[in-house]
């Protein structure tokens, strides 16, 4: 059995075989961590906004994929003792030597009425064993899979939840800026009521407003949308979704996180190895792929029928009874058992080329997650640091010196949409950080949602 398959196994059913615990103890005495199915101890900005691990716990428990993937564990379980049960055994009932044409029961002493017969099949030991073991192996499979579902609808859980806690904060940014549209409105009016300004500045201060008036119902729409899909997520309506706003009155983000720190990349690419809910299917897959060449690889051995058979006669004849032991011979093994076994090698060897791909392709992914994290949490401290201060001092001076008519008014409506497009990115920066947050989270397995 290759060691990954063994490691595979190993994570799910600790000291099923005297194999396992054998490579178990030699894991711990080279100091390999052995992961469960544990939760992992999260803690970060992006897991502590408010309502997100309620809206998850209510997707959990309301998608029909994830009871779909429970439905499916369960059967599973139930076809375990069905794999290893013995073939039904068979009755069989009728007359034996009856004489023909006269049909006189009495004339033969060989005439056996009735007679009944019970045969079992027995296989090879081993057989039941064997396929019990994959059916034990599917169970598996549909355990890692649950555990997938789950950890891809905390994933969709998280992306819904900032969509809308982003279209809610775009929301109320254009609110505020519409507050800027109307004061540059009032300012530009009562300049050209003085005659300090043109026209074409209350004019285009109106058109601007109007601009964002009409903006704002796209915004509305997404809000809306948002709240659909999420809706959709669990299930259906439900109570309202607590998403508050991603940035504060004062234009502040709500969720620091600057302050997280994530493991070194050597440490979440162990977490991802051991406890990745994809590969861990790809190891249970593995695991029942050998599984199921080792059926097929002993199909060949000969097999067992036991028979027992009572025959009654007439007219006062003792009865017969007669036992017999057949062995089936494989005598067409090279058509048949041999490319089954054969074939199923070959799906093992494929099993094992599968989790490989899979091994590589999550490496990368967490490579291309972690350095997407780090550039967003740089690009949320520049926003907040510089580019939105800047553009709020730009925006009150323009405004300042266009009372005064230093300035023209296209300065005022060029630095007051500056500042709204940087607030809109600072929330859309902060819920690409917790979408992206909860993408890692997804890949190496923490269960902040438990």
């Amino acid at each position: 059995m290759r060691f990954h398959h063994v490691v595979g196994a190993a994570f799910r059913r600790a000291g099923e075989t005297f194999e396992m615990r054998q490579l178990m103890w030699c894991m711990a005495a080279a100091g390999v961590a052995l992961p469960g199915r544990v939760r992992a101890q999260v803690a970060g900005p992006a897991f502590e906004a408010p309502g997100l691990v309620p809206f998850a716990h209510e997707v959990l428990a309301r998608n029909a994929s994830r009871q779909a993937a429970a439905s499916r564990l369960a059967a599973s379980a139930e076809a375990i003792a069905p794999a290893g049960a013995l073939p039904d055994p068979m009755l069989m009932i009728g007359a034996m030597s009856v004489p023909i044409p006269s049909f006189d029961l009495r004339a033969e002493a060989m005439t056996q009425l009735p007679t009944v017969e019970l045969q079992q099949h027995l296989p090879f030991p081993g057989k039941q064993g064997a396929r019990a073991a994959v059916a034990r192996a599917d169970r598996e499979v549909e355990v890692e899979m649950l555990g997938a579902t789950d950890a891809t609808l905390a994933a969709a859980a998280a992306r819904s939840y900032y969509a809308l806690a982003y279209a809610r904060t775009a929301l109320q940014v254009w609110r505020a800026r519409v507050t800027l549209a109307d004061h540059a409105v009032q300012v530009s009016e009562a300049r050209y009521a003085t005659g300090a300004a043109p026209q074409t500045d209350a004019l285009r201060a109106r058109l601007r407003r109007a601009e964002l008036m009409q903006q704002g119902r796209g915004i509305e729409a997404d809000v809306a949308a948002a709240a659909a899909r999420a809706d959709a997520l669990r299930g259906g309506p439900g109570e309202a979704i607590v998403a508050p706003s991603l940035l504060t009155a004062a234009g502040a983000p709500t969720l620091e996180i600057a302050r997280e720190e994530l493991p070194p990349d050597s440490v979440l690419r162990g977490q991802l190895e051991a406890r990745g809910p994809a590969l861990r299917i790809a190891r249970a897959e593995t695991e029942r792929a050998d599984r199921r060449a080792r059926v097929f690889g002993i199909d060949a051995r000969p097999d067992f029928v036991l028979s027992l058979q009572y025959g009654a006669r007439l007219a006062g004849r003792e009865p017969f009874l007669t036992g017999m032991l057949g062995v089936s011979v494989p005598l067409w093994a090279w058509r048949k058992q041999g490319p089954a076994a054969a074939a199923a090698r070959l799906e093992a060897r494929a099993a094992d080329q599968s989790y490989e791909d899979a091994l590589a392709q999550e490496r990368g992914e967490l490579a291309a997650v972690l350095a997407e994290l780090v550039a967003l949490r740089a690009r949320v401290s520049l926003t907040r640091e510089e580019i939105l201060p800047l553009a709020r001092a730009a925006s009150a001076s323009a405004l300042q010196r266009y009372q005064v008519g230093a300035v023209e008014f296209s300065a005022v409506l060029d630095t007051q949409d500056d500042l709204f497009r940087a607030q809109l990115e600072l929330t859309r920066l902060i819920a690409d950080y917790g979408t992206t947050r909860a993408q890692l989270a997804e890949l190496v397995g923490e269960e902040w949602y438990r």
